[in-house]
């Protein structure tokens, strides 16, 4: 099976950047009222893998097929449609992959497409997604580590820069599994 990763767009200060503007906001500044803050200790660089699934689907409505590539998060199977314009090249000598957990899921991918067409279909049970290709794609997050009365992760998504808070059980699982 192939094996890719996902180009990263964010260095490590904008990282940074991006988890103290997510401390200073509104829900973080209450939250401290009523606990110490934490303080971001450390932050490193992983690359969490995914089953990354390239498909096809077609419907009755549409002249010829759309092709594309999901991702399906291989701890949680947390689900992203990538867009035709993110850059991939093959693994190489990373350090920071964390280990892929148990075997492709193209029934949750074909879902997620299922789901995603559904919405823009009006005859919906004309829609057939096909999968044409399985491999693994590693995307990279900046993991930073904080501390204050509670030791605690966040992610930043190093491909846009955006806080990922629904990610942080997918790593901690990942991150444990490797040091096993």
């Amino acid at each position: 099976m192939d094996s890719y990763v996902l180009q990263q767009a964010v260095g490590q200060k904008e990282a940074v950047r991006s988890i103290k503007q997510h401390q200073n906001n509104l829900i973080a500044k209450w939250q401290r009222l009523f606990r110490s803050g934490r303080q971001l200790t450390s932050i490193e660089l992983v690359h969490l893998p995914y089953w990354c699934f390239s498909y096809q689907y077609r419907s009755k409505q549409m002249k010829d097929p759309i092709r594309g590539k999901v991702a399906v998060e291989t701890y949680q199977h947390h689900t992203a449609i990538l867009p035709e314009s993110a850059q991939y090249r093959p693994v190489s000598n990373e350090t920071s992959l964390l280990a892929p957990f148990g075997e492709p899921v193209p029934e949750v991918a074909r879902n997620e497409i299922y789901w995603e067409a559904f919405s823009r279909e009006k005859k919906r049970k004309d829609i057939a997604v096909e999968i044409l290709e399985t491999a693994v794609l590693y995307v990279p997050y900046w993991i930073g580590y904080l501390q204050g009365d509670t030791i605690d992760i966040i992610a930043v998504d190093a491909a846009n820069g955006k806080i990922d808070l629904g990610i942080k059980e997918s790593l901690l699982e990942a991150i444990m599994a490797s040091n096993k």
